[in-house]
């Protein structure tokens, strides 16, 4: 039975939301919600899509007025009976109205949250602004009086997406539990408690929901718009994510009421291009050497696991302190037990993830993971090279076991760089695959005086000793330093280049910032000093040109424009094409300006 988890009110547009218990429902949206709007001087409205930091505001209605908080600002208290209601022209989107000026100290305050020069309106007893599309009076809200997401949809949504996502960043008034994921698609007319609601549309999402929850930073993958565009846009571009409301009358509801559907309609169907990620749950540890940990994972839904090559990693996310983190592993295991998975962690002393793995992960324990990917893996070939450092051996263990199994190993050769026998792998299981036939070289940098074996670092001599060398297919992997070295070593010693596999393990790499450069920007008739670091948006907006825009996300193309001439940085973006880049356009809102740049 759909029912109504939790109620939010938003007392000033774009500033931290507040949970409720029981909520007034009025025409213009719950009492209370989106009274307060800073805008510029001029009356221009500003939001957490250029001001994000307004989200870490938090103002509490008080008897008679408000009580704002924001980090490092002493408390400020507003009284209505203050406010000098000078009345001001203002606006959201192509609404024009009257609303109230709050007060000088309310200003000043808010400009110092929001570095720049502001003021803070007031709707008044009553609102001026009146709109056709919902045939009421609205707020200061975007469009609509409320919003309603079920609980469902933001948990379908996790499981899709790269970053763990609150239902704080999508800004909804009314939460719904008890329901499918994107039940309330299909919702026309609902009663809770005394009020009846139309469900008018969809909402169109924007990069306000890329606000990560409690922070005033923008989501680096751009999440959850990312995910939200591969399986919620519509035939209009957009992205949508929860369900608009107008109330058929005035009453109270309370959390806990039931979600009566009193009418339904046709749900939209959106193409699917974001697959679940799969939970698993951890089933056994096994040390495999000196800080090196083996996890063995099962299906937590009992159903089969996605198949896989001996060499391909594991893409995993863990929910840790309300942030998701995301690595790559590579599949120690081997698809010939299809059971299980296995991943295999070097635990670094400068690691975020692997030293949480060694200490906190339990028997029991859940993540989840995507299907199994990656080119590096083991193909027809048989006589092969396995040449590894540190815990770049983990696919080549995969490939080892997987080969074992099949009682094919005879033509293997396994070679290994550590630091000591402590660091050795699997030490008894790969002298065991000796003993089927593989060929095992053990080369430790630190090694003990009671080691036979072979030391130091990689050299020619170690190499030579393989037979048929260059006849062998070679897949290389460890740190980025071993596998630049042993490649260079292994095409000098005569194997073709085209035989040469190798497989990174030394974390993602980072986008690399671009060093500060002054560029000429000119937009119609104005022109204007910038740089390379911003958008083209942004820093039009920054010197008071005003370019159209609405999702600053890459998504809707309201921003779109025409670059006469010049170079930009600007990434893919559902709103523009290759031939519309091919033809000069732009997305204002993701081209930053490499050079000075003329646009029209």
């Amino acid at each position: 039975m759909p029912t109504l988890a939790s109620i939010h009110l938003y007392p000033i547009k774009s500033t931290a939301g507040m949970p409720l218990e029981r909520a007034r429902v009025t025409q213009e949206g719950l009492a209370g919600d989106r009274r307060y709007m800073v805008v510029k001087p001029d009356g221009t409205f500003i939001t957490a899509r250029t001001h994000p930091q307004l989200q870490q505001v938090v103002a509490t209605p008080v008897e008679g007025g408000l009580q704002l908080r924001y980090p490092g600002l002493p408390p400020l208290a507003l009284m209505e009976a203050a406010f000098s209601r000078a009345p001001q022209h203002t606006g959201v989107w192509g609404d024009r109205f009257t609303a109230l000026h709050t007060g000088p100290d309310a200003d000043e305050w808010l400009s110092r949250v929001a570095r720049e020069p502001v003021r803070l309106l007031w709707l008044g007893e009553a609102s001026d602004r009146f709109r056709e599309k919902t045939g009421t009076r609205v707020s200061f809200a975007d469009g609509y009086p409320l919003l309603l997401i079920s609980q469902a949809s933001l948990e379908d949504l996790n499981l899709r997406s790269d970053a763990l996502h609150q239902m704080s960043q999508f800004r909804t008034n009314l939460v719904a539990s008890g329901t499918i994921p994107f039940e309330e698609d299909g919702w026309k007319r609902i009663r809770i408690g005394e009020v009846e609601f139309r469900v008018d549309k969809p909402c169109s999402r924007c990069i306000m929901t890329t606000v990560e929850a409690g922070t005033e930073r923008f989501n680096a993958l751009k999440e959850p718009l990312a995910t939200l565009t591969h399986y919620r846009r519509g035939e209009d571009g957009e992205v949508y994510f929860g369900q608009n409301l107008v109330a058929l009358n005035e009453g109270w509801i309370e959390a806990g009421s039931e979600i009566e559907v009193l009418e339904r309609a046709r749900a939209p169907v959106y193409p699917n291009a974001a697959p679940k990620k799969r939970e698993l749950v951890c089933v056994a540890r096994e040390p495999l050497a000196r800080d090196l940990e083996t996890f063995w994972f099962e299906a937590a839904d009992g159903e089969p696991l996605p198949d896989y090559l001996p060499g391909q990693h594991l893409p995993i996310s863990l929910d840790i302190k309300n942030t998701r983190v995301q690595r790559r592993y590579t599949l120690s295991s081997t698809p010939e037990r299809p059971e299980r998975y296995s991943i295999s962690v070097k635990k670094l002393a400068d690691g975020r993830l692997s030293p949480w793995l060694h200490h906190e992960l339990r028997v029991g324990d859940h993540l989840l993971a995507a299907p199994p990917a990656g080119e590096f893996h083991l193909g027809s070939e048989r006589r092969l090279l396995l040449l590894s450092a540190g815990s770049g051996v983990t696919p080549m263990l995969s490939i080892a076991r997987t080969l074992a199994l099949r009682g094919e190993l005879g033509d293997v050769h396994f070679m290994h760089l550590c630091r000591s026998e402590a660091d050795i792998p699997a030490a008894s299981e790969l002298h065991a695959m000796a003993q089927q036939g593989m060929t095992l070289t053990l080369i430790l940098s630190q090694p003990d005086k009671h080691w036979q074996g072979l030391s130091g670092r990689l050299n020619d001599d170690h190499l030579g000793r393989i037979r048929d060398l260059q006849e062998r297919e070679v897949f290389i992997c460890g740190p980025h330093g071993f596998m630049a070295d042993a490649a260079n070593r292994l095409t000098a010693l005569g194997v073709p280049a085209g035989r040469i596999r190798q497989e990174s393990f030394g974390g993602a790499l980072l986008s690399v910032a671009r060093p500060h450069q002054a560029v000429q920007l000119r937009i119609g008739e104005r022109e204007f000093a910038g740089n390379n670091q911003g958008t083209v948006l942004d820093q039009a907006n920054k010197q008071g040109v005003e370019l159209p825009w609405s999702c600053r996300a890459g998504i809707c193309g309201s921003c779109k424009q025409t670059l006469v001439s010049g170079e930009v940085d600007h990434p893919d973006a559902p709103a523009i094409s290759a031939a519309e880049r091919a033809e000069g356009k732009i997305l204002a809102c993701c081209a930053v300006p490499l050079t000075d740049l003329v646009i029209k």
